[in-house]
């Protein structure tokens, strides 16, 4: 039978190596949120006097909508598209992508890196879309500390049982600590940012009122996974100072 030392110490690097990939799996998977448009519902807004719109439905294959108020040359574009922590993709086909740069005049990218793209000073985004990629890069930059007191973590701990060190294994569970902490921030942005984007129809583009009304979004299962890592990371880091104070009583025991 195992020693109860032993079966604490596998059980603070499994509890610890669980909250981890909790949380670094889905920071590395970009489907968060998706946004879907409801092309039946646009329908109302044709075929009759009191409507002001023309609206283009989407084909099997060019899965994209496009409709225009009615006495102007303004043509509105949507299509399906997913958001994560680093960027935003459209999931449009390459048949579509052709057919809406064609439409469109002008050639739309796959993806927008929120990090990399957008620049706090000079910014082509409406005022809206500035305040999401703020808030994303806010969240993203959470989510960089807690990867990186994951990563401090693991390599103290690993010093901390090879060593037999009390004070790397406090320093391994407040890591951990951290790790959480800083996801429970990022995760507070995150949905801050779906609120303001479910509710006043804020995007990265400006979007029509109509559109506002017809847009669906739907969290992923990457947020409750995380928010999972959340928790076990806080049981890591009982388990550190457990174990932490364990070897503190077995080293004053030989001691004596």
């Amino acid at each position: 039978m195992a020693s109860p030392l032993i079966v604490l110490v596998a059980c603070a690097v499994a509890v610890g190596l669980a909250g981890s990939i909790f949380i670094v799996i889905p920071l590395a998977i970009d489907n968060w949120e998706e946004y879907q448009y409801d092309s039946v519902a646009l329908q109302q807004y044709t075929g009759n006097q009191s409507d002001v719109y023309e609206v283009v439905l989407p084909t099997e294959k060019n899965w994209y909508i496009k409709f225009t108020v009615k006495n102007t040359s303004t043509s509105h574009f949507v299509y399906p598209e997913y958001s994560g922590v680093w960027k935003m993709c459209d999931e449009m086909s390459d048949d579509a992508r052709s057919n809406l740069t064609f439409e469109s005049g002008k050639l739309k990218n796959m993806c927008y890196e929120f990090v990399t793209e957008y620049d706090e000073d000079n910014s082509d985004l409406t005022e809206k879309g500035e305040k999401i990629a703020r808030m994303q890069n806010s969240a993203a930059s959470c989510f960089i500390v807690s990867i990186i007191d994951l990563i401090a973590a693991a390599g103290v701990g690993v010093i901390a049982i090879t060593q037999k060190q009390v004070a790397a294994c406090l320093v391994t569970g407040v890591l951990y600590c951290m790790a959480g902490l800083f996801a429970v921030f990022g995760l507070t942005i995150f949905h801050v940012k779906t609120y303001y984007e479910s509710y006043q129809c804020y995007s990265l583009r400006e979007l029509h009122p109509v559109i506002c009304e017809i847009r669906h979004l739907t969290i992923r299962w990457t947020v409750p996974v995380t928010w999972f890592g959340v928790v076990v990371c806080g049981v890591a880091f009982g388990l550190w100072i457990f174990l932490s104070r364990a070897l503190r009583v077995i080293k004053a025991k030989t001691m004596l």
